[in-house]
């Protein structure tokens, strides 16, 4: 076995120990909306389900179909198939650095990459697998470009078929032609820029696919330019810090998304060093240190661009800044004069991640570092709370929720979570002044009204439940938990009319909900199936 290869198998391997304690961590946070919550990850045979649920991503939800036709929902094949990704992707990237720089000095690339804490968002929480994912086709389109521009056969079709897949992962595809265009500018001696038509051609009809069935995206919060170009020099700063010294590490960063002093100094400090790497580029030889700084500054700006362009509530997140990453060390390991007391670096970095594996594979212990490190976020403290409720936890997660709704008074979500731990933990009388609390706040709110409706149901008053499930059904007609409970409480008072009813109703809205079965066996049973 070669020296190469043998290095490849003990990155591999190192990877695989690295997340060794994090393979049976929960779904969290957008899992279980992305993942948990997405019925169509239930039929991989339907293409078509797939692709609408959301057109920008349909390669990326086919993965999770197929985790889910692997093995359900159960989190640790959805953590084996992200970490195998990580372990391609650091090999890919292996592979590229060796077209740029020393054998030597990509391995070392590869290393310090793929083993470095902050590479865990990106591949330990299930959602951001979305960048793991695009991170690979940019991989394979960057390497295959460069092998094309070199003369290798059949390299261009490899790379048009990578920028199709980035496209169908995730936004930010639309940038990978900005980094090819980049490859030619900086690292291959004679480009040749008509090739470049039919990339912008993919990007620009992806890009009308997408407008045309979502319009413009909104934004999520109503921020002005000037705020957000501010908000997002910040935060490309901090996660220029996170990738130099990895301390503070959070699955939520609560950056406020304010225009500071800090921004204005973090942007002309963006726009200085930008300005005098592209100038120091502009007479350098392709592929030089010089040009190679440009190229991997251009790949650092497309990857985190798209995610900075729209104001979203999220300002920051560390799986958006995975393969920025991996260009900040490729230009840093180029530059060294001497590079091999970096490689001390490697086993450092292994321990913090196998730490920070071990931190995501308890969702408490993730969501106690979130609040600890923002203790002012509502959200950072909603987190929390949701990981102790979902632990059984319920005493101790009444004070996170009334924390979160204390913070952000018009969190509904909140107060009607301290009401379901108050029932939880036997004080009916709080449950139901949190949930009359809400109402007051607004009378729709349908979850309130079916809660007051259980803690009637529990009290043995299935007439005043009744009422409840139906004050539902007055402001939200088609709530699938509302028709569901009052079916089986007319089931169980041996109202066939008004079970069947509502039994019908209930698979109208939830055709394949959880409680579907249930509802089609007792229509069979009345006989009015």
């Amino acid at each position: 076995m070669s020296r190469r290869w043998l290095g490849a198998a003990l990155l591999v391997v190192a990877i695989v120990v690295a997340w060794i304690p994090a393979l049976h961590a929960p779904f969290t946070y957008d899992d279980r909306i992305e993942v948990v919550g997405n019925r169509t990850i239930r039929w991989l045979d339907d293409i078509g389900a797939i692709a609408r649920y959301n057109t920008s991503r349909p390669l990326l939800i086919a993965t999770y179909a197929l985790n889910w036709r692997l093995g359900g929902l159960d989190p640790f094949g959805y953590h084996v198939l992200s970490v195998a990704l990580h372990a391609t992707n650091a090999l890919l990237a292996w592979r590229l650095a060796s077209r740029l720089v020393t054998p030597t000095r990509a391995a070392l690339v590869a290393s310090l990459w793929a083993l470095h804490p902050l590479t865990t968002d990106a591949v330990t929480y299930i959602t951001g697998r979305s960048d793991a994912l695009e991170a690979t086709a940019w991989l394979v389109a960057i390497t295959a470009w460069i092998d094309h521009r070199h003369g290798v056969r059949h390299t261009r079709g490899v790379a048009l078929a990578a920028v199709a897949a980035a496209l169908l992962t995730k936004e930010l595809g639309l940038l990978l032609p900005v980094a090819l265009l980049a490859v030619d500018r900086w690292l291959v001696p004679s480009p040749r820029w008509r090739d470049h038509l039919v990339l912008w051609a993919a990007g620009a009809a992806a890009a009308a696919l997408r407008l045309g069935m979502y319009g413009w995206p909104d934004p999520e919060l109503p921020r002005s330019a000037i705020a957000q170009v501010l908000c997002q020099a910040e935060v490309w700063s901090r996660y220029l810090g996170l990738w130099i010294l990895p301390i503070g590490q959070s699955i939520l960063h609560d950056h406020p998304g304010v225009p500071r002093a800090l921004g204005v100094v973090a942007l002309l400090a963006w726009l200085g060093v930008s300005g005098v790497l592209v100038w120091r580029a502009r007479t350098a030889a392709p592929g030089s240190t010089a040009a190679l700084q440009a190229f991997t500054l251009v790949l650092w700006a497309a990857w985190l661009l798209p995610s900075s362009a729209i104001p979203l509530v999220e300002t920051m997140a560390e799986h958006r800044a995975y393969l920025a990453g991996y260009a900040l060390i490729l230009a840093v390991v180029a530059s060294l004069p001497a590079f091999r007391p970096a490689w001390a670096l490697v086993p450092v970095l292994l321990v913090a991640t196998v730490a920070r594996n071990r931190v995501w594979a308890d969702e408490t212990t993730l969501w106690a570092g979130a609040a600890a490190r923002y203790p002012e976020s509502a959200r950072a403290w909603y987190g929390y709370g949701d990981a102790l409720r979902l632990a059984r936890r319920f005493r101790e997660a009444e004070p996170a929720y009334a924390r979160a709704a204390a913070l952000d008074p018009d969190d509904t979500d909140a107060r009607i979570n301290l009401g379901i731990v108050r029932a939880e933990s036997g004080d009916p009388a709080g449950a139901r002044a949190a949930w009359e609390e809400v109402l007051d706040a607004d009378p729709r709110a349908c979850a309130a009204h079916n809660n007051l409706g259980k803690l009637a149901a529990d009290a043995g008053n299935p007439g005043a439940a009744a009422a409840r499930y139906a004050s539902t059904l007055r402001v939200c007609p088609d709530d699938p938990i509302a028709h569901l409970n009052l079916a089986n409480l007319s089931f169980g008072a041996a109202d066939t009319r008004k079970a069947a009813f509502h039994y019908r109703a209930y698979l109208r809205v939830a055709e394949d909900g959880p409680a579907a079965p249930l509802a089609r066996a007792r229509l069979r049973q009345m006989g009015v199936e």
